[in-house]
């Protein structure tokens, strides 16, 4: 079997926007990279590679495949480059950008003659549109006008894109809270709230920056959400696949929290909106086929949604934005198959001083030990980043509230 090559450079679209191909995340970014290397090991399989600086221990590893993950191999780049392989499937990084492309272009050489003739191969123009919000917004405003469904946002909610300041004060005039987005940004961030219906200080600094870097914002009015979710897609060169929809959390500011595992949502939605949500796969993905999304981007996909409350009831906003890359809803899809079906929990992000998620891990192992029901977990904590020197980073899983 041909191993493939994962990547965690969730900087993606932070390289993406710079363009360069030398581009370096800030310092505490690369110790996020850094410190949760490892992550893209829940996609591998045995026989495939993962890269990263510093391979976990051995005892780690086991206890990840104690737990039902199938286990790829951890290696540095130079490592393949200079012959621990061969041949190479396909490399899967976390997102695709020029410097991704740079760093990882020994490792290209190796590759299928698949993988080569693929639209990801080289890095074109055209792929940084993919990361971009007017190309989100453009997709769900045709989406809105293909499918002008009693149960979906209305056009006139869908967002505008902005290029001065004088555009978002006239539509203070008409609705706030309004949410201002930057063209490029990742989880939530390059976001900002505008609560009141005047611009302060803070507000027309950060607007400013983000016009004279990126030359447009999008406005959108501020909805009253019920749910978070995501519709997880893969495309490949001759079909887009529904992989299912994971629900997550942020926190006030709209910033990814954690992903929900075996999510509950019939406790929070009808049955009936629920079947919706299905009904809005199907069109989407029908959509994506036809899109700019399937002619230059291969691999995971996830287009950010919401279900929010509108006088008369809830609707489905079905595209938030569109991630043309991994994303922790799809990772959280994935560990999901080593989950009893009778547990639920979360999959979240860790973030401390150095050495703090050390101290995290061993407390909670302590306190919510892991178990096993017919070789499924059913509850307790699973670190899946190994706990080691001075880590501010980590990612874990915590499952067992009963369904």
């Amino acid at each position: 079997m041909v191993p493939d090559v994962f990547y965690f450079n969730p900087t993606c679209e932070l390289a993406v926007a710079n363009g360069s191909f030398s581009y370096m995340p800030p310092r505490l970014l690369r110790g996020f990279e850094r410190d949760c290397s490892i992550l893209p090991f829940v996609f591998g399989k045995s026989g495939d590679f993962v890269l990263t600086e510093e391979a976990p221990s051995k005892e780690f590893t086991i206890r990840l495949k104690d737990t039902g993950f199938e286990m790829p191999e951890f290696c540095q780049l130079q490592e393949l480059i200079s012959g621990k392989t061969e041949t190479i499937g396909t490399i899967l990084p976390w997102g695709w950008s020029p410097a991704a492309h740079f760093y990882l272009k020994d490792l290209k050489e190796k590759c299928s003659p698949e993988f080569r003739e693929s639209p990801v191969f080289s890095w074109k123009d055209e792929q940084k549109t993919l990361f971009e919000r007017i190309t989100s917004l453009d997709f769900l405003t045709l989406f809105l006008k293909q499918n002008p469904l009693d149960f979906l946002i209305g056009p006139e909610l869908a967002g505008t894109k902005v290029t001065a300041i004088e555009e978002i004060e006239k539509l203070l005039n008409n609705q706030f809270p309004l949410v201002l987005k930057a063209p490029v940004s990742s989880s939530g961030r390059g976001i900002q709230i505008i609560r009141k219906p005047k611009l302060n200080t803070s507000n027309r600094q950060w607007i400013s920056g983000i016009l004279n870097h990126q030359k447009y914002l999008i406005a959108e009015p501020f909805l009253d959400k019920a749910v978070d979710f995501s519709f997880q897609f893969k495309i490949s060169n001759n079909e887009t696949e529904y992989l299912g929809y994971s629900v997550f959390e942020t926190n006030t500011n709209g910033q990814y929290q954690s992903t929900l595992i075996h999510p509950e949502i019939n406790q929070t939605i009808s049955v009936e909106m629920n079947s919706k949500i299905g009904e809005t796969a199907l069109l989407l993905k029908e959509a994506l086929k036809n899109s700019v999304y399937a002619k230059w981007h291969r691999g995971f996909l996830g287009i950010d949604a919401m279900i929010y409350s509108e006088t008369g009831g809830l609707k489905i906003q079905p595209c938030i934005e569109i991630n043309s890359r991994m994303n922790m809803g799809i990772l959280s899809k994935k560990i999901e198959n080593i989950i009893h079906n009778d547990s639920s929990g979360k999959f979240e992000l860790f973030y401390g001083s150095n050495g703090e998620f050390r101290k995290f891990v061993n407390e909670k192992e302590q306190t919510n030990s892991l178990k096993m029901k017919n070789g499924k977990l059913s509850s307790g904590f699973l670190s899946l980043v190994e706990a080691d020197g001075n880590k501010q980073f980590g990612a874990y899983i915590e499952v067992g509230t009963a369904k």
